[in-house]
């Protein structure tokens, strides 16, 4: 079918920066796309701080509010329609199926967070537990019915299809950032200040490392380099309180996650971008922050597994340093034994905390590999994640289904 006749919706309970940017590179192979989300970004942000009744409307509006009006488009969609469905709501790209399977329509599920893992990493329900087995089955169903799956990286993918089941036809296709919303040009050999700027920003949830953060910032403020470094946080979620409470007697900015045009505008003065995953929480999804920090010039370092796709993304660009937090170095190691089990196995705190200390001291004797990681980062994702390699990889993949 001619791509201009063929109309893509593209859905997500919540229209957020990255969202907008997967429509446009879907547009940009060609295709008419229509965005259906139930959430702007700011309402969400506000309502994901609240408590009691407006936590509760969140809920609702996510969970069953916007189900209801993916059955309403799906239904009135024209015949031979192609859906690309985020996991946010997870049951949504199945019960899309359901609903569009007898008008010959197609639905793509783009899987950023996979469930029920993300809810056994944080500690919510058991693995293998009868709640973990009931939301596993709808995992199945999404992987056997889907008429693609779409994953942000090569370990989220051999993971997801190992534990339930081979998507009927799949595709590694990143995340990546609007790079037209950020400078064209970058200053890779600017002078430093007296302080290396450290910023983390987005989401700070069960699925990250918050310990090992503050373990890693308090050892540093109480070390010989701690008026060198200065750490600031555009956050929100879950572990945010709990970031703020341990940080508290510390020099450390902390403040919730502003508009994304905003917090563009405020990275351009900040050197490194902080990224975690705990090693159960590289399982299951990528912060999409790591792009957009590269994107301004920031380089990487990240506390996560050595394994991890986001571990593999820093190591393939030569645009930041990866702090290993997993008891395992690679996924051979980890598939010796209990597998489930050996994902979450984390290293010592303070082992961790050290080699992030350790870290930060080469950088600030070496700020001229800082500069060639920055000019690495930057000049990386325009080379290989730009919105014209990305809409071929949705093109080629659209055309398949």
């Amino acid at each position: 079918m001619d791509n201009k006749k063929l109309k893509v919706y593209t859905a997500s309970s919540v229209g957020i920066d990255y969202f907008f940017f997967l429509n446009k590179t879907i547009g940009q192979a060609g295709y008419v796309v229509e965005p259906l989300f139930f959430i702007s970004e700011v309402k969400y942000r506000k309502f994901a701080k609240a408590v009691g009744i407006k936590k509760i409307w969140l809920r609702l509006q996510m969970y069953f509010c916007y189900p209801l009006y993916l059955l309403y488009k799906g239904l009135t969609s024209q015949r031979g329609s192609i859906f690309v469905i985020t996991s946010n709501t997870f049951y949504a790209p199945y019960l899309m199926k359901l609903v569009v399977q007898f008008k010959n329509g197609k639905v793509i599920h783009l899987l950023y967070d996979l469930f029920p893992d993300a809810i056994e990493i944080a500690g919510s329900i058991g693995i293998d537990s009868f709640k973990s087995k009931i939301i596993g089955s709808i995992t199945k169903l999404n992987q056997r019915k889907c008429d693609a799956t779409v994953y942000l990286g090569e370990f989220l993918k051999v993971h997801a299809e190992n534990r339930w089941g081979e998507a009927v036809k799949s595709s590694i296709i990143d995340i990546s950032t609007d790079l037209s919303l950020y400078p064209e040009n970058y200053n890779s050999t600017q002078s430093y200040p007296k302080k290396l700027i450290i910023h983390y920003g987005g989401q700070l949830g069960n699925l990250h490392d918050v310990t090992s953060i503050i373990k890693s910032i308090t050892y540093i403020y109480d070390s010989d380099i701690s008026d060198k470094v200065e750490f600031n946080f555009y956050v929100s979620g879950a572990q945010a309180k709990f970031l703020e409470r341990s940080l508290k007697d510390y020099p450390v900015k902390i403040i919730s996650a502003i508009p994304s045009s905003q917090w563009r505008e405020d990275i351009r003065n900040f050197h490194i971008g902080l990224v975690s995953l705990s090693p159960g929480g590289a399982s299951v999804c990528l912060p999409s922050k790591t792009y957009a920090m590269m994107a301004a010039g920031m380089a990487i370092i990240a506390i996560c597994p050595e394994w991890s796709d986001l571990a593999s993304l820093i190591k393939k660009l030569d645009s930041g340093w990866i702090i290993n937090n997993s008891l395992y170095r690679n996924r051979r190691e980890i598939n010796r034994g209990a597998y489930l089990s050996n994902l979450k196995e984390k290293r010592v705190t303070i082992e961790i905390a050290i080699d992030f200390y350790d870290q930060i001291k080469f950088i600030l004797n070496n700020m001229d590999i800082l500069s060639d990681k920055r000019n690495n980062a930057f000049y990386g994702v325009r080379n290989n994640y730009n919105i014209n390699a990305l809409s071929e990889k949705w093109k080629d993949l659209i055309q398949n289904v």
